[in-house]
């Protein structure tokens, strides 16, 4: 069982983060390196401090490695850009794929019966869900040079409401009875009405609204294709795995 987990999740998860890196250069990089070019001239106007390496990791959505632009650390070490960037992105995405993979196949472990293709589809579609769309009605994925709260308040919320929301969906769809799936309702709901961490009134971006709201769109639009192809290759690994073993415990019983 630890062996198909982790193949699965290893497998499953690398597929998935090369395929969501190949959507994400295409739609959302050339954004990046426009909202760069508005960070670059106006620094100061991002109100909080950003994470100093990545873009997309508080929304699951996949990852892009940029140079930040905060005055005040001019001297930290930043990627080149070209293959340096491009391979550190893909490397990011590659190893987020694989910790996603990993529940997944944990989750298909405890679900307990076989996974086909279309129900790994649907699988996917839930993690998009739980760890993609439902946080980022909170916190939308952010741009370069973007306003934004406290980077530990964002990443605590950002955990704490994926993870209720996948309690929330496996209340409503795995449990019996209206109680429980009221209950499950609530969860959904409840991160939204505590609200997601704020940046300080009156804090503006530097890159344009529309910009940023293209680059929202678009990195979920890259996590939705990150889910999908890994609830497909997921179920279809450990369907490959599950009939490889069978095969071998047949083959052991026929020789006894």
């Amino acid at each position: 069982m630890l062996f198909r987990l982790l193949a699965t999740g290893l497998i499953a998860g690398a597929a998935a983060g090369v395929i969501a890196t190949l959507f994400h250069f295409v739609l959302v990089e050339p954004l990046i390196f426009a909202a760069e070019q508005y960070e670059d001239r106006a620094p100061q106007a991002a109100a909080a401090p950003r994470a100093p390496a990545q873009t997309g990791q508080d929304t699951g959505a996949p990852v892009h490695i940029h140079r930040d632009g905060q005055a005040h650390t001019h001297d930290a070490w930043q990627p080149a850009d070209g293959l340096q960037r491009s391979g550190l992105t893909l490397v990011a995405n590659i190893i987020t794929g694989i910790a996603f993979g990993l529940l997944l196949a944990m989750a298909f472990t405890l679900y307990g019966n076989p996974v086909t293709l279309f129900q790994g589809l649907v699988w996917g579609a839930a993690g998009f869900l739980c760890f993609a769309f439902l946080p980022a009605l909170g916190l939308p994925p952010e741009v370069p040079g973007a306003a934004a709260g406290n980077l530990l308040d964002r990443q605590i919320w950002w955990l704490a409401t994926a993870f209720v929301s996948a309690a929330g969906l496996a209340a409503l769809v795995f449990i019996v009875g209206w109680p429980y799936r009221g209950a499950g309702v609530l969860l959904l709901f409840a991160p939204h009405i505590v609200g997601a961490p704020r940046p300080d009134p009156g804090s503006v971006g530097s890159a344009p609204p529309e910009l940023a709201a293209h680059f929202a769109v678009n990195s979920l639009f890259a996590a939705a294709v990150m889910w999908l192809a890994l609830g497909v290759a997921a179920a279809y690994v450990m369907q490959r795995i599950a009939a490889r073993q069978d095969t071998g415990i047949g083959a052991d019983n026929a020789i006894s």
